[in-house]
């Protein structure tokens, strides 16, 4: 009890009592996270909608928010730790835009760093930051045990996802063709060549020329259509259909865009379904990949509770 008979303790213990109390009653702020950079959002979401060609729903304006902060996290931890600092690619974009800003200094790159550093310049530069961030997911990945898919995991994947390796029927193929404008002789001399079964070689002779060649390998119907354009792949996928024996003899002819074509068919491979040995190593590929992005959405789930987050 003497402790407590002294004036000088009696002070210390109050005192150390009351540093508990405003600790407890009254914490420290909690470092401020976002709100996200509306122009950066603003264009990610013009990149999306430009390619689904269609009005971007709120919920995927909330997902391009939610990344975004999500990289803000990591970029900032990274700065914390001193990633950013060790970063050899970092620090010659830096140097690099230091000579930029000032190309008649002589100066080393060592003064130039340090200058860059000092202005910050780190912060504002996109590349920096899109580096920063691919290096923490990468450390982060790394901290992770090795993700190995068993069989019935990798089985599983590879029923869900049949129609994505779904292979479409494809075509070899040689053809001859006449322009629009293309003079009667020559297109009497190509038709009587089509009609006695002249191989293409031959055939090819009275062919006006077709700039994208004569010989087409393993092609389907959506790469034909690329290269001729739909009414020849359409009119070739009828012709195809009505012919019971169709290699080594001449469908047409068919018409495109450029003129009128004889088509010699050489070789046709059935559609059909990739097996599972043929894809497994992408099938590997991918569900780590899915376990990796999920190994860092849980490190910036944690580490979210130390910020005082704004969308």
């Amino acid at each position: 009890m003497r402790f407590y008979q002294s004036m000088t303790n009696q002070f210390v213990f109050a005192g150390v009592i009351l540093f508990i109390l405003d600790l407890w009653l009254f914490p420290a702020p909690k470092p401020q996270l976002g709100p996200v950079n509306p122009a950066r959002v603003a264009l990610q979401a013009e990149a999306l909608q430009q390619l689904q060609q269609a009005e971007l729903s709120d919920q995927q304006i909330e997902r391009i928010k939610k990344r975004e902060l999500r990289d803000e996290l990591l970029f900032v931890e990274a700065v914390e730790r001193g990633v950013i600092d060790q970063d050899l690619v970092v620090q010659r974009r830096l140097i690099r835009n230091m000579r930029f800003m000032s190309p008649e200094r002589d100066a080393t790159d060592e003064t130039l760093l340090a200058e860059a550093w000092e202005l910050r310049l780190h912060l504002a530069d996109e590349v920096v930051r899109r580096r920063t961030v691919q290096v923490m997911e990468s450390l982060i990945v790394a901290t992770q045990s090795s993700f190995n898919p068993s069989e019935a995991e990798l089985l599983a994947e590879y029923n869900n996802r049949l129609s994505e390796f779904e292979e479409p029927e494809r075509f070899s193929f040689a053809h001859v063709y006449l322009r629009p404008k293309t003079g009667n002789k020559r297109q009497e001399r190509l038709i009587n060549a089509v009609k006695v079964g002249l191989k293409p070689d031959e055939a090819r002779q009275n062919s006006d020329v077709f700039l994208a060649g004569y010989r087409f390998r393993n092609v389907s119907l959506l790469d034909i259509s690329r290269q001729f354009g739909d009414q020849f792949a359409i009119e070739l996928a009828s012709s195809i259909r009505g012919e019971s024996e169709l290699l080594e003899k001449w469908l047409g002819p068919i018409s495109s865009v450029f003129g009128q074509h004889w088509v010699w068919v050489e070789d046709r491979s059935p559609a059909r379904v990739k097996g599972f040995e043929e894809v497994s190593a992408d099938l590997v590929r991918d569900l780590r990949k899915v376990a990796e992005d999920a190994a860092v959405d849980d490190w910036v789930d944690a580490r979210l509770d130390k910020y005082e987050v704004s969308l």
